[in-house]
């Protein structure tokens, strides 16, 4: 409850409590929590699951992640676990020093800052419009000119060159055994994971510096990954949900600018299009993405690269282009944040925004508009989920005023097809349905699972719903009982969903019929299974048969003739 009330505001019905689903849009309540179960589950877009599969989904980490956020939360110990059950092999000890690293590396640039040295860096930021309040709730510093500064300081406070190195806070050097600082002479702006740890770094030249490049970056560490971050996330959050969407900016001053002007749901990737991780994680957030890039052609192009991710994401995409010779933090500055909005009111659909892209580039020829197709089908071809590319090619064809079936291939015009005559397309099953029922009954009349589960091992098909089925039959094997906690971690999605709306569904049959209701699922598992073992027999059978092997035969017919007979039975 404490978890989730932190995402969405919650009102009891009964022993249970209701709230707007955080992963899609409704304007009625469909998303239940069960306190004593400790699950949530939405009744209209089918998600559910304990609070890590919570924490998972509102946020966009990982299972270990969000297992490690809950655990700092309300101060639970982690047992130590092996290398290998971390990402890049470092295990938990490892990745809690390099977070230790980086946080104290945090510290010292913010002291240089604030120091003698950082007059040069003070006076840069005064000229930005940032104040001493801002640089400090994002942490900025500024690291020193000194080839080792931030080395001797961590290597005083107990650090290896091995974690510092892992940390991406130092480089080797030409000689075996030597090291030097990766950022020198940098306005340092620290980047934060979705927990809140400092994870990385990106160093800013100051005015006058001859170094080449105007920005550096932490390189790729077993705790940064530069695609499964946006910069400003953590702090965004909140006020993304508040207001239901998201500024996208390129660089992180730019960011910092709006929210000290007061726009606060504000986030940056960390280059210039979005990726399909940066795009799930305001998927739970937000509905609608404006995309605030430059004027300049990388950035119209950058904005132009997160159509497809943007719609796979099932997010709202707006390109808001600003007026000639401004970027977000002049703009803001110039005209403040009132103004900002309202060109935000204004901001182009993004697809529309691609259309006008590919009709300037292409001109009104029969190879300019070949190669346009060619563009919009390479646009499409990056959307995986055909009804989603489906969707997608159907505007994008309006806007281009060409026929849809010329952006598709035979997958997409069959989606057409389907979507011509009415009826939906095809999806292929994870579970048997009947499986899946069974599932169901066992966990919300727990009386009926133990003869269940005994009966039906070795029946039970080989698919997605098996794992759930082996959570349950070793947790009644070994206590008596099944929990949902039993279910943390589950895969895949549809069996946590299962289990999360077993958890809040009400007792609505006396315990009887639920058996019978069971025995009637039971003889169906069985049947299904009986029908296709029978085929895979015959198959064999065949195949035995043609070969001349007699002895092959004879084991195949009486099996078969046994199952005839089990089936008579079922």
């Amino acid at each position: 409850m404490e978890l989730v009330s932190q995402f969405v505001a919650l009102k009891r019905a009964g022993a249970l409590y209701k709230g707007l689903c955080p992963f899609h849009s409704e304007k009625t309540p469909s998303f239940v929590v069960t306190p004593q179960r400790q699950m949530f589950h939405c009744f209209g877009c089918g998600a559910g699951g304990d609070p890590i599969r919570f924490l998972m989904m509102i946020t966009g980490q990982n299972f270990p992640e969000s297992v490690e956020e809950l655990a700092r939360r309300y101060g639970v110990d982690l047992p130590a676990t092996e290398a290998g059950d971390r990402p890049r092999g470092e295990s938990r000890e490892n990745r809690l020093a390099i977070f230790e690293a980086l946080s104290q590396a945090r510290d010292f640039f913010e002291v240089n800052l604030w120091s003698e040295a950082g007059q040069t860096a003070r006076r840069y930021l005064a000229g930005r419009g940032l104040n001493q309040r801002t640089a400090k709730a994002f942490g900025l510093g500024l690291s020193l000119p000194d080839w080792e500064a931030l080395r001797r300081h961590l290597a005083a406070a107990g650090f290896s060159d091995e974690v510092m190195l892992k940390a991406g806070l130092i480089k080797p050097g030409r000689q075996s055994g030597q090291y030097y600082d990766h950022f020198r002479d940098r306005l340092m702006v620290p980047i934060v994971n979705t927990q809140g740890q400092v994870s990385a770094f990106g160093g800013r030249v100051l005015p006058g510096d001859d170094q080449p490049a105007k920005y550096i970056n932490s390189p790729e560490t077993p705790v940064y990954t530069k695609g499964d971050i946006l910069y400003g996330y953590h702090r965004a959050r909140p006020y993304l949900r508040a207001n239901g969407q998201a500024f996208v900016v390129e660089g992180y001053f730019d960011l910092i600018s709006l929210v000290a002007a007061g726009v606060n749901e504000v986030v940056a990737p960390l280059g210039t299009a979005l990726t399909t991780r940066q795009a799930s994680l305001l998927r739970g957030q937000a509905d609608r993405v404006i995309l605030l890039f430059d004027a300049d052609e990388a950035g119209q192009k950058a904005a132009a690269r997160s159509l497809p991710i943007l719609m796979e994401a099932e997010l709202e995409g707006r390109v808001l282009t600003l007026p000639e010779d401004h970027d977000p933090d002049t703009f803001i500055r110039e005209f403040g944040d009132e103004a900002l909005y309202e060109a935000a009111a204004r901001a182009v659909e993004i697809t529309e925004f691609v259309a006008a892209r590919l009709r300037r580039a292409h001109p009104d020829t029969p190879a300019g508009q070949s190669r346009l197709l060619g563009a919009a089908r390479e646009i499409l071809g990056q959307v995986r989920d055909l009804v989603k590319r489906q969707l997608l090619a159907r505007r994008l064809a309006d806007l281009l005023e060409i026929d849809p079936a010329w952006l598709g291939d035979g997958g997409l015009r069959r989606q057409l097809a389907h979507q011509a005559s009415g009826t939906p397309p095809p999806r292929p099953a994870t579970y048997d349905q009947t499986a899946g029922a069974l599932l169901k009954i066992m966990l919300i009349y727990p009386e009926v699972a133990p003869q269940a589960l005994a009966e039906m091992a070795a029946w039970w098909p080989d698919d997605a719903s098996r794992p759930l089925f082996e959570r349950l039959k070793e947790s009644f094997e070994t206590r008596g009982t099944f929990s949902p906690e039993d279910a943390s971690g589950l895969q895949p999605d549809e069996m946590a969903a299962l289990v999360a709306e077993a958890a809040v569904s009400e007792r609505v049959y006396p315990p009887e019929q639920a058996l019978k209701m069971a025995g009637d699922y039971m003889k169906k598992i069985k049947a299904s299974w009986l029908s296709r073992r029978r085929q895979e027999i015959s198959a064999a059978l065949k195949k035995a048969e043609s070969r001349g092997d007699e002895a092959e035969t004879d084991r195949l017919t009486r099996e078969k003739n046994d199952l005839l007979y089990k089936m008579k039975g079922v």
